[in-house]
């Protein structure tokens, strides 16, 4: 039914983009209903605006392909032609030009910007660059690709710098310090809480296991002594809001067992950190961590991780149900849209 209604919609997103409503006022329409999960609705309506030369729906649009961790129903359903018809520019070859391509090689900036921040070169200026155009949560990659493949100069030209993204500071400390077992979570430990953690305690180490990688890795039980500092993060940071938010409206009784599940579910704290607007000049980071749009695509992460064997997801798994019942639930309500 969706695939058969694709041609429909798009017919309506043209005439949504016609001169009888401004293009200012069709653009706020379709990010509504993007930040309120209806993709069927809004991306075709982003399409008509970036066809008609909307350069904000053009990077929008083009953003929301490639950054978008959660994938709807809709998109999902998608044939690959439909696929490039929403996302980029037909020009008659296999697979279309990028929204954010085309505006790049018409002189936009911050085109130019996003496009140089994928590529895989580690370049500090990158970072500095992106928050000099007010796109910070862009900076996520180029940050990761200067730890990981960096100078130790670049690694400290970073750590020293203010616009660094708070949430990072623990991967470069990790890439930059003395080597440690498990030294990604313990890294990410010291950064969420104030106590010492030492990389010969059994318990720490147990829960840098699962701060680094999720579920199925390191120590799950509700006795861990760092498990509560753990979940008051996740319960408090503004990178975990929208994990937050499901959890004190849908699981009340278990709150602090829900937001630890999502944490395992989407692998760790390098993971659940990465729930970011596509394009922060267009819509801020605090207006879209509060849509339901974030929350989905906590749901959907979560809806689509899959166990190592790929056998199950991970939310059939045996150890997520253990966690918290509540939040498995949640997430199973959430794959039954995809089926």
């Amino acid at each position: 039914m969706i695939k058969r209604s694709f041609l429909a919609l798009m017919v309506l997103a043209q005439l949504c983009a016609a001169p009888s409503a401004s293009a200012e006022t069709t653009l706020d329409a379709a990010i509504a209903l993007w930040l309120g999960g209806d993709d069927a609705k809004a991306l075709p309506m982003l399409a008509a605006l970036a066809a008609a030369g909307n350069s904000d729906a053009r990077l929008l649009l083009g953003r929301i392909e490639t950054t978008d961790l959660g994938p709807s129903p809709f998109r999902q359903s998608l044939e690959p032609a439909q696929s490039r018809a929403l996302f980029r520019r037909n020009d008659n070859s296999n697979f279309g030009t990028s929204w954010v391509t085309l505006e790049a090689a018409e002189g936009n900036a911050l085109a130019q910007a996003l496009l140089r921040s994928r590529q895989p070169q580690p370049d500090p200026d990158q970072v500095k660059r992106l928050n000099d155009l007010g796109e910070h949560q862009a900076t996520d990659y180029p940050t990761r690709i200067v730890a990981l493949y960096g100078s130790q100069a670049m690694r400290d030209e970073l750590r020293a710098y203010d616009g660094t993204m708070d949430d990072l500071q623990p991967y470069l400390a990790y890439l930059s310090d003395s080597p440690e077992p498990r030294g990604d979570g313990l890294a990410a430990l010291r950064h969420i809480q104030p106590d010492p953690v030492s990389a010969n305690s059994e318990q720490a180490l147990g829960m840098a296991g699962v701060l680094a990688l999720g579920l199925g890795y390191g120590d799950l039980s509700p006795g861990n002594p760092w498990r509560p500092a753990v979940e008051n993060w996740l319960m408090t940071a503004e990178a975990t809001r929208p994990i937050a938010q499901l959890c004190n409206t849908h699981c009340s009784a278990e709150v602090a067992a829900c937001s630890f599940a999502f944490l395992t579910l989407l692998g760790g704290y390098f993971e659940v950190i990465r729930t970011d607007s596509p394009l922060e000049t267009v819509i801020p980071q605090s207006q879209f961590l509060d849509s339901p749009r974030a929350r989905l695509m906590v749901l959907r992460r979560a809806a689509l991780a899959r166990t190592e064997t790929n056998l199950e997801t991970l939310a059939e798994s045996a150890p997520a149900q253990e966690l918290s019942a509540c939040a498995v639930d949640l997430v199973r309500q959430e794959q039954r849209k995809y089926n």
